[in-house]
């Protein structure tokens, strides 16, 4: 698996449950829900693994769930069993204190079993402390009154031995859970593998939900030939740009225009003539050699894509353009518009479908990626340019940690035991996660919900964080950005005199988004507001761990 990204939103199933049901209900539940852009990313090979990793833990669960059932109905009555009570208790107390504490510091297993070992010791102690430091007497005495004891002690004794052999049973059924688990994502998921697609386990367990057709869909979609005309971004929620990641600062002027000279036997400035005359600017950026590390300007794209709302959509069902939306209500809205159409939208906008140009730098080897999405307007009076950056961050380094992982490690064997340790106070979890089952959300009958149509994330933003982890990342996002507008302004410039329209106006506000930076702020319950200065920006706060946060 070459690919990164994918390997580690692979692993991250395994290594956290909560990712890999997010990505299913978000993803497999909604059969008309669109499969949104992602860079990067093989999102069918993604949400296989979490089908995967799901029906193997609900597997384990299953079993763990039914012998500690028997261990508790054999040794009901038995200290050893409320002593295990109590240690898992604490040792899971211990863990989720450290976590809150330091989150980004790993728990060690050594220190938790001696920590679960000195608590069976002082448990012994306290509950045996007369027959250990009794008088001799009081040991004779013991004994003859066990002589006493009637035949009904056998039992006991057999109950006893049992449930402790049932329980080294339970010991050892999580140590193979855990070393199978490192054993699979240390070989399917590290550096250079090339894993089988399907060498991974099955697609369905015990109560476990049946995804294979949706999967399959996913599938189609990525091997299918891209057609010509544009993506389609059908999106819920407030945030259109589905799969750019965290919004850096973004600006916006509208510019009064004056001819100054007559247009006759000058180009026509147009709507149309804007975009290709600003594509052709940052085409030129591909040649850029020394400007950036590793060249990576030269894989600067340069695409178009079309943003709408999924409930404004719905709400628009009756007008004839819709359709070339939303062909069917039964099946997910198109995934691409037709040349055609995004022709049509490019000069002609609508409330409830936007088109954009977007410009798009993946650095660090594809961990990081600048996008940025520019929509303009002009008529002879007005000119409208909207400027809006975002930065998709690398994958959580939680998920990253599988480079870490040596394939031939004993740490395997001590989680196996600390995870058998911590068995009674996690029992309830595993009881709730096996008769959990992700269904697909109530509907009204004859109402069409919007949630149905509209992507809201991507599965390489369900596993990323607004945090950098290297300073040079953020100073190459910085560069990448600036290098970019240094080229939007100046080509827009030639184009206004070219086209005989003085750019005194236009200059001046150029100048005011170079040094002050407008900043469109605010989200769907705050005001836009504009602040900022750019060349007084504020460093970024320190994060935990010594990372740096970014400028949403």
């Amino acid at each position: 698996m070459a690919d990164d990204t994918t390997r580690y939103l692979c692993a991250a199933s395994y290594l956290d449950p909560a990712y890999g049901k997010r990505a299913i209900t978000e993803f497999l539940v909604e059969p008309t829900r669109p499969v949104p852009p992602s860079t990067g990313l093989d999102a069918g090979v993604v949400l296989t693994e979490a089908v995967r990793a799901r029906a193997r833990r609900k597997n384990y669960d299953g079993l763990l769930v039914l012998l500690m059932a028997v261990v508790i109905g054999l040794l009901w009555d038995n200290p050893l069993l409320y002593a295990w009570i109590v240690v898992s208790l604490v040792l899971v107390g211990v863990r989720m204190g450290r976590k809150a504490t330091a989150p980004e510091k790993p728990v060690k297993p050594k220190a938790m079993i001696l920590l679960a070992a000195g608590i069976v010791v002082a448990w012994l102690l306290l509950s045996y402390s007369d027959e250990l430091f009794g008088s001799g007497s009081r040991y004779s005495s013991r004994y003859y009154d066990d002589i006493e004891y009637d035949d009904s002690s056998g039992g006991e004794t057999a109950r006893t031995v049992i449930g402790i052999v049932l329980a080294v049973v339970v010991c050892v059924v999580v140590t193979i859970e855990r070393w199978s688990l490192w054993n699979l994502v240390t070989t399917r998921f590290r550096r250079f593998a090339q894993p089988a697609d399907d060498g991974g386990g099955g697609l369905t367990g015990l109560l476990t939900e049946d995804f294979r057709g949706q999967l399959a869909r996913y599938r189609a979609g990525a091997e299918a030939a891209e057609p010509a005309g544009a993506p389609l971004v059908v999106y819920r929620g407030y945030n259109p740009f589905v799969g750019a990641g965290f919004r850096r600062d973004a600006w916006s002027m509208a510019v009064p225009l004056e001819r100054v000279e007559d247009g006759e036997g000058r180009p026509r400035l147009t709507t149309e003539a804007l975009y290709d005359g600003i594509r052709e600017a940052f085409a030129n950026l591909r040649h850029a050699n020394a400007l950036t590390p590793d060249n990576r300007l030269g894989a600067l794209t340069v695409t178009e894509a079309v943003f709408t709302p999924a409930a404004a959509l719905i709400d628009h069902l009756g007008e004839p353009d819709a359709a070339t939306y939303l062909p069917d209500v039964a099946h997910p809205p198109q995934t691409r518009l037709t040349p055609a159409a995004v022709a049509r939208l490019r000069t002609e906008p609508k409330e409830w479908a936007r088109y954009y140009l977007s410009f798009q730098v993946e650095t660090w080897d594809r961990e990081l990626v600048l996008t940025t999405f520019l929509h303009v307007a002009v008529d002879d009076t007005t000119l409208y340019v909207e400027w809006t950056p975002f930065m998709l961050p690398p994958i959580r380094a939680d998920y990253r940690v599988v480079d870490k992982m040596r394939p031939d490690s004993l740490r395997p064997l001590g989680q196996g035991l600390l995870a058998w340790l911590e068995m009674p106070a996690s029992l309830p979890g595993r009881i709730l996660n096996l008769v959990s089952w992700i269904r697909h959300p109530k509907r009204e009958p004859g109402v069409l919900d919007p949630d149905r149509y509209g992507a809201a994330h991507t599965l390489r933003e369900l596993g990323s964080v607004n945090l950098f982890t290297d300073y040079f990342q953020l100073v190459d996002i910085e560069r990448y950005e600036k290098i970019l507008e240094s080229r939007l302004l100046p080509a827009i410039g030639k184009l206004l005199d070219d086209a005989g329209f003085s750019t005194a106006k236009f200059e001046e506000q150029a100048a005011v988004v170079i040094n002050n930076d407008i900043t469109i702020g605010g989200d769907n319950s705050a005001p836009i507001s504009q602040t900022g200065l750019r060349g007084r920006r504020p460093r970024p706060p320190a994060a935990p761990g010594g990372r740096t946060r970014t400028e949403a």
